[in-house]
This record gives C-alpha cells, structure tokens and sequence, in this order.
C-alpha cells in the first residue's frame, strides 16, 4: 500500500432501470449512480480505482447474494475549458520586444529571436505555455474557447465572438494566442487598457460557460443549441494572471458569492509572481497553480492540464441489485483500493416495490 488517501465521491445523477418511462417496473432492471471521485484534501480528480475495491452494504450488512458492477464513464461526460488570460499592461509590455514573421499560409507566427525571449520574456512565455496546455488538452479530446482580459467590463474572445462555442481545432486556438505578437491588434484592442479586472473577469467567464451546460441558472441564460444532450455537461474555467484586481467593477465577495451559485463549474488558476495567492485559491477550488517565476510557468500549465485529462476517468457508473426485496434500503458503498490505499464511501436509499418479481440484470 502505498499510502492511505481519502476519496470523496460527489453524486452526479442516480437512476433506476426497473422502471419503465411511464413509472411501471419491468420484469427485470437495477439500480445506477453515476458519481465523480476526488481528493478529500486537493479535490484533484482520482481515476483508476478498480470494481474490486468497491463493497455493497445493505442497512449495514454485506449480502453475497447482491451484485454491483462499476466503470469509469468517461465517454458519458464532457468538459469545456474556457481558458481567460490576463492581457493587461504588465503582459503586453514585453510584447515589443518579441520579433515574430507572420505566415499567411498557416495563419500562425514564427517567432525570429527566440533565444533572446525564451527565458525572461512574459509575452513570450505565455503564449508558448498556453499553446501547449492546447497541445495537452485538446489533443486528448476535449474542446477549449481563449478570452482574455484587462480593465475593460467584459471579456474578450481570441478566437470567436459567440458565447456558443468551443473549438477542438488545435491551430485555430493557437492562431487566436498568437494575436498577441501582431502589433497592430495590440494597438487596436489592448493598449490603454492597463488596469486588471480579474473579479469581474471570472464573473464574466461563469456567465459565458453557462452557456455550454444545460442546466445553468443565472438570469440571462440561454443554452447552446451546439448542446450534445446524450452527454453530461461541464465547463472547466481556467484563469491565468500575474496580478490582482485593481479596477474594483466588482468585489472579491461578490466573485466568490458568484462562483459558490454556480459551483457546478469547476475552477482552476494559474497566478504569476507577486499575486494574493488566497485570492486565487479561493477562485481555484478545484485547482490551484503558482509559478514563482517565468521557468515555472509552462510546468505549472502542464501539471494542469494533466488534471484536466484525469478529469473524464473520475466518473464512475455503479451499478447494483441488493439482496433485499422490498422496502426501504440504506445502501453503502465503501472503497478501498488495496494497492494505492485510497478509501471512501457512498450512500444512497431506495424503496423496493412490494409484490413485484424482479430479476436482475447484471
């Protein structure tokens, strides 16, 4: 065992396949919950617990008679990232310095003096890193929208102005990064804009990913007809900054109150240098990156992304039929996996019909 590590599991939905969709039970069926497990102490993600490690308690007392069966489901959820860079002055500043080619053919930028930015140039080193959490996530599957912020009241779309979409295409993301190197967009759209509005940023974000889930509740919602409804919808919000608020458009209590009504969403930073690392932790509840200098900064974007892709393996469908007949049922789940020493458990409560035959399928 490598050491004891305590899971928790969040419900996602629960079903029971014993009933028909007018509410009449079949002659056979069993029971379902989907749940996402994760780090009691981090909240990281926590995938590869085997069906072995799980245990079926009913009002207390193991049946071999009952069956449960369990998977991970990745294929049953899907998360969209929406990454919010932080293009105020202190990021755009070193952008001058960066001699970068445009290429009409790709649409992308080749960066001709490498060696004299790779090591201590901002602008650079975002871009680069970003591109790469691109590389990490969108490659593995998952779908990504970039808006970027400054003291302006709303956030920015670098690669589509519609709130409806998520793209899984690799270089339009990075083409929509690379704007920074043009000169010409910097002056049209960012220069002047010096200040940080992180608070209302995030706000921003939360309202723009309402619209990917359909079950979003602030009070302009309206969902996405791009919605892929045999799938379970999440957003990821990932924010990156190397400052802290400074327009004030909005309070940290007011951010944060927005974030817990709309904690469906999973939130994730990245801070740069001299940020309120409790701030962002804060805003971060389900991750939580600092890099203390600019060498840091590409490792803290991959571990990351390294979470993201854990994320879809953290869904676990549990299937089962008690020993139990009729009437009511606490049922328990306990976890404990004898290799890794993770451990939890599961609870639910169902009322068996009375007088009905039922034949389970497992």
């Amino acid at each position: 065992v490598k050491g004891s590590k305590k899971v928790v599991f969040d419900l996602i939905s629960r079903r029971n396949t014993l009933k028909d969709t007018n509410g009449n039970y079949k002659d056979r069926g069993h029971y379902e919950i989907l749940t996402q497990a994760k780090d009691s102490k981090n909240h990281l993600p926590v995938s590869g617990l085997e069906d072995a490690a799980f245990t079926l308690y009913e009002n207390g007392i193991k049946h071999d008679e009952a069956k449960i069966r369990v998977h991970e489901a990745p294929k049953e959820v899907e998360n969209q990232i929406l990454l919010l860079l932080d293009f105020s002055d202190s990021v755009i500043g070193d952008c001058d310095q960066v001699q970068a080619l445009y290429q009409r053919d790709t649409g992308r930028y080749i960066v001709q003096n490498v060696e004299e930015v790779k090591e201590d140039n901002l602008c650079y080193k975002l871009i680069t890193s970003a591109e790469h959490f691109v590389d990490k996530t969108v490659d593995n599957g998952q779908k990504m929208a970039i808006f970027y912020f400054n003291s302006k009241v709303e956030i920015t779309a670098l690669v589509t102005s519609t709130t409806a979409s998520t793209t899984g295409d690799v270089e339009l993301l990075k083409q929509g990064l690379e704007k920074l190197y043009d000169p010409q967009f910097r002056r049209d759209n960012l220069e002047g804009y010096d200040s940080t509005n992180l608070f209302g940023a995030v706000i921003e974000a939360t309202k723009t990913a309402c619209h990917w889930v359909d079950n979003c509740n602030y009070d302009n919602y309206t969902p996405s007809k791009e919605i892929d409804k045999s799938k379970l919808q999440f957003a990821s919000i990932v924010v990156f900054t190397d400052g802290r608020d400074q327009a004030q458009r909005e309070t940290e209590d007011e951010m944060l109150d927005f974030i817990q009504r709309h904690n469906a969403n999973f939130y994730y930073t990245i801070g740069l240098g001299d940020v309120n690392r409790k701030v962002l932790s804060q805003i971060g509840k389900d991750g939580f990156e600092v890099a203390d200098n600019l060498g840091e900064l590409d490792t803290k974007f991959s571990q990351l992304g390294n979470i993201l892709n854990a994320w879809g393996s953290s869904f676990y469908r549990i299937e089962y039929c008690p020993a139990q007949q009729e009437g009511k049922v606490d049922i328990r789940i306990d976890v404990k996996d004898p290799v890794t020493g993770e451990y939890g458990s599961i609870t639910d409560r169902i009322t068996l019909p009375q007088g009905v035959d039922i034949r389970c399928d497992l």
